[in-house]
C-alpha cells in the first residue's frame, strides 16, 4: 500500500507551515513535490487544535484535501492500547497519539517523518 508514502507527523507539518526555512519543513516540501505525503486523523486533530487564525485554518483545510489520508481502523485503537500497555510494563510512558500514529504507520507499512523522540521507542521506520 505504501507506494513510497511517508506519514508526516505533526511536528513536521508545523515546521512546514510556520517557517520559510526549516529542515523538517524542507523535507515535507520535497515529499509534497513527489506526491509522497500522507496524513491520518489524529495528526489532523493535533494540527486543528493549534489553529489561531483564518489563514492557518485555510492552510490546514488545503492540506487535508490534498494529501493522502490513511484512515484509522477500530483495531488500530486496540493495538495502540496494547502497545502502550507493553511499554508501560517496561517503565516507558508515551502519549496515546504517538502510539496510534505508530500502529497506523505499521499497518500501512509507511515510514514516519518526525523529530519526536517518542518514536524511538515505537516499532516504526523513521524517514530520514
Amino acid at each position: 500500500m505504501s507506494d513510497g508514502l511517508v506519514l508526516v507527523d505533526t511536528c513536521a507539518w508545523i515546521d512546514f507551515l510556520r517557517y520559510q526555512e526549516g529542515e523538517l519543513g524542507n523535507q515535507v516540501a520535497a515529499l509534497i513535490e513527489n506526491n509522497q505525503t500522507a496524513i491520518t486523523g489524529v495528526i489532523i486533530a493535533e494540527l486543528l487544535q493549534g489553529v489561531k487564525t483564518e489563514k492557518q485554518q485555510q492552510q490546514i483545510n488545503l492540506l487535508i484535501s490534498s494529501v493522502t489520508s490513511l484512515p484509522t481502523q477500530e483495531l488500530d485503537w486496540v493495538n495502540a492500547g496494547l502497545l502502550l500497555q507493553e511499554l508501560r510494563s517496561r517503565g516507558i510512558t508515551l502519549p496515546l497519539t504517538d502510539a496510534l500514529i505508530a500502529v497506523i504507520a505499521q499497518r500501512y507499512q509507511v515510514k514516519v517523518l518526525t523529530i519526536d523522540k517518542h518514536f524511538h521507542h515505537l516499532a516504526v521506520e523513521l524517514y530520514v
